[in-house]
């Protein structure tokens, strides 16, 4: 049985390689002053865009959660928020999903300590 799964992937090798990827667009997004910009989780909405979630840093106070999404076409932004760091303090995405009713919910913390 090994030989036969070793066989069927010598045999498939040639044709992925042939098929080289490819990008459709690209998109850079910059949240401000050159800080960091990371996303962590991407999910796509019903239609197909792009919804990413994760921390964006604009030169104030900590690292800020970004949640955006992007056209499935054009890679262009086609919404976003922000929830603000405060007191020096990061904040962080940890999840994100669709619920029954097709909203978005999102889930994160503050790293360290407030108050």
């Amino acid at each position: 049985m090994k030989s036969l799964r070793l066989a069927l992937v010598l045999l498939l090798a040639p044709a992925l390689a042939a098929a080289a990827p490819s990008f459709g667009w690209m998109q850079t997004y910059e949240g401000g002053g050159n800080y960091l910009d990371e996303a962590t989780l991407a999910l796509t909405d019903p239609e197909g865009n792009l919804v990413l979630g994760g921390v964006s840093h604009d030169g104030i106070y900590g690292l800020d959660v970004l949640v955006c999404k992007l056209s499935r076409e054009t890679g262009a932004v086609l919404w976003e928020t922000r929830q603000e760091a405060f007191d020096t303090n990061d904040m962080a995405v940890s999840d994100m999903c669709w619920d029954g009713q097709a909203d978005l919910l999102v889930a994160g913390y503050v790293v360290g300590c407030v108050g």
